[in-house]
């Protein structure tokens, strides 16, 4: 169970661990780089190339007696939307995949905010300025400067310029995309916020992958189907059930 960028790991209880157990499941959380435990006390920052965070994970769970090593599967939420897509592309011991939702390129939610002048600035590579710019820009907005220093955080980086850089880092194309193996689902929620129609460019762009829709009638709406998790969590465990058996029946 892979968290987004800002979760603490006993979040994934009720993104899906709690549901993995009713259904007599083992379930695995973890913090990675830039999350948690990794982030405050071991200091690593985000990495892009999330295959070596999920690798390790992996492997561990491999010496482990109570897991059968086909039926494997990985469920992120939020920015792991992105990490889980790249994970599986090169680790391919996994046997299915959930993106939730469904993430081509992590920056995206960023620059949204940016006026023309600054993404100019950040597309030209002016740290200097761009930097400068952000910080007068900042000078009397406290509430706006302590969240952008939070979300920078995660990135090991005192400089918005290049936490801006990073969170681009994180993208998906179509030679990323080409290796991986494993069926994916990918959630769609109504008004998703951060990375809206991002989920459907993942499912066109990855070859029999599968896309859920959650909408705001059936309550499900916004980013990770805040108000509906016992619906996502029926809908998205009743496919890992028949994807796995499929697989390996």
């Amino acid at each position: 169970m892979n968290n987004g960028s800002d979760g603490p790991v006993t979040s994934m209880w009720k993104d899906g661990g709690a549901a993995a157990v009713e259904r007599g499941w083992n379930a695995l959380t973890f913090d990675g780089p830039g999350q948690g435990a990794a982030l405050h006390r071991q200091g690593l920052p985000f990495r892009a190339d999330w295959e070596r965070v999920v690798t390790p994970v992996m492997d561990w769970l491999l010496t482990r007696a109570e897991v059968d090593p086909r039926r494997i599967a990985l469920l992120g939420v939020s920015q792991a939307g992105y990490q889980v897509p790249r994970a599986v592309a090169f680790e391919h011991r996994v046997a299915a995949a959930v993106a939730d939702p469904g993430v081509m390129r992590v920056g995206d939610s960023w620059r949204e905010h940016l006026p023309p002048e600054m993404t100019r600035l950040l597309d030209a590579g002016e740290k200097e300025t761009f930097d400068a710019f952000m910080a007068e820009g900042l000078k009397d907005l406290p509430a706006e400067r302590a969240e952008l220093q939070w979300r920078m955080a995660p990135y090991g980086t005192r400089s918005p310029f290049d936490a801006y850089k990073a969170a681009e880092a994180m993208h998906l194309d179509a030679e990323i995309l080409a290796r991986v193996g494993c069926p994916m689902l990918i959630t769609s929620p109504d008004h998703e916020q951060f990375w809206p129609g991002q989920s459907e460019e993942l499912h066109a762009a990855l070859k029999g992958s599968t896309l859920l829709r959650f909408t705001e009638s059936e309550g499900a709406s916004w980013h990770c189907e805040p108000a509906a998790p016992a619906l996502r969590d029926e809908r998205v465990f009743d496919w890992l059930e028949r994807t796995l058996h499929t697989a390996h029946a």
